[in-house]
């Protein structure tokens, strides 16, 4: 099993306040965190007592890299807003972002899945600027809400080679210890894979609301791994539909709903696994 570890990136520490439209200098040190199901690492931007978070979260397989600001915040209703990433003085990268609280955690986060290829220039960039606005209504759910979102925030970056390295070891270790079972290829590490149906865990009621009104569709593709109990341990975008709703919806039902019938090891015995699955949204009628 794999251990959970931190590995802490070491780099000068700003404590200025912050001014209107200024760029964010860290705080604190960046920290990858090998956990047992996730590779994420984080870098607080803010105060010990309100602090702001910039996230990066790498999957075991894919193409797909999550980046979002985490801070203090309620509960309330995911939403879908508009957004652009930007790094340095480049071209802007446009997104759908999800907004989500955590009454439990007492966070915020706003989050958006790009393809590697986008956030290439994450690796010698200098700082990334994350804007988001969205009025009216925005609810993911099945019903709407209104309300207004505004995001405009700028991050010093330094040591990206070092963390980006760091996260490809982590994915690396992910698929060493949750096994990617692929049935059209020989396994060597796995008698069986794992099993289980989709279908029944969506229904046309799980369409995202935001995305219904604005007749928006798309393909979803996942990783999810599997314990030892047929139980989801992660869900994670690897193929983005380029609309944050569909992306967050798809994980969040198979995460909630979802059971599998867990792969087989090579000793016979129940084993950790991972497998690759899709979802496609599409408006009929």
């Amino acid at each position: 099993m794999m251990a959970r570890i931190s590995l802490c990136l070491t780099a000068l520490v700003a404590t200025a306040a912050i001014a209107d439209g200024a760029c964010r200098q860290p705080t604190g040190k960046w920290i990858v965190n090998f956990a047992d199901a996730q590779c994420i690492a984080t870098r607080n931007y803010g105060s010990q007592d309100s602090p702001v978070f910039l996230v990066l979260k790498a999957p075991a397989t894919g193409d797909v890299l999550q980046i979002g600001v985490v801070r203090k915040g309620g509960n309330g209703d995911p939403t879908q807003v508009e957004g652009d990433i930007v790094f340095d003085n480049g071209e802007s990268v446009h997104s759908t972002l999800v907004e989500f609280g955590d009454k439990k955690l007492g966070q915020r986060a706003l989050f958006a899945n790009l393809p590697s290829r986008k956030l290439a220039p994450i690796g010698q960039a200098n700082m990334i600027r994350i804007k988001a606005r969205d009025d009216g209504s925005t609810r993911i759910g099945t019903r709407l809400a209104t309300g207004t979102t505004s995001v405009d925030e700028s991050f010093s970056l330094a040591q990206m080679p070092a963390v980006m390295s760091a996260l490809d070891v982590c994915a690396a270790d992910l698929r060493n210890v949750w096994k990617v079972w692929d049935s059209k290829l020989q396994q060597t590490s796995l008698k069986a894979g794992p099993s289980g149906d989709l279908r029944s865990l969506f229904s046309p009621d799980d369409y995202p609301a935001i995305a219904m009104m604005r007749n928006q569709s798309g393909h979803v593709a996942f990783v999810l791994l599997i314990d030892e109990r047929g139980k989801v341990a992660d869900c994670t975008v690897v193929t983005t539909s380029g609309i944050a709703a569909l992306d967050a919806q798809s994980c969040a039902i198979v995460k909630l709903r979802g059971e599998f019938k867990p792969a087989i090891g090579l000793d016979g015995n129940p084993a950790k696994s991972s497998i690759y699955q899709e979802v496609v949204w599409k408006i009929v009628g």
